[in-house]
């Protein structure tokens, strides 16, 4: 007996996640390492990514700002 593609992929899908509930109740692994390995098994999308436009730069702080001018650097190197 053959089993389909969708198949396999749901077997291979449980035991994964049995596995990865094992070790995280034995205390091998952490709940947010579950979560991670979980988001990195996650299908990626097809194609490329969609480009969006970069939000402007957030406005400086002026009250951090250098007024002076630094002086300029003293390179000391012995020939």
């Amino acid at each position: 007996m053959t089993s389909s593609p969708t198949q396999d992929a749901e077997f291979t899908r449980k035991v994964a996640l049995g596995i990865l509930s094992t070790l995280q109740h034995k205390g091998l692994i952490g709940s947010a390492e579950v979560d991670a390995i979980l988001r990195a098994a996650m299908p990626k999308p097809p194609g490329p990514l969609a480009v969006t436009p970069a939000s402007p730069p957030p406005k400086s702080d002026t009250s951090r700002v250098r007024r002076e001018a630094l002086p300029p650097p003293v390179f000391d190197i012995e020939l």
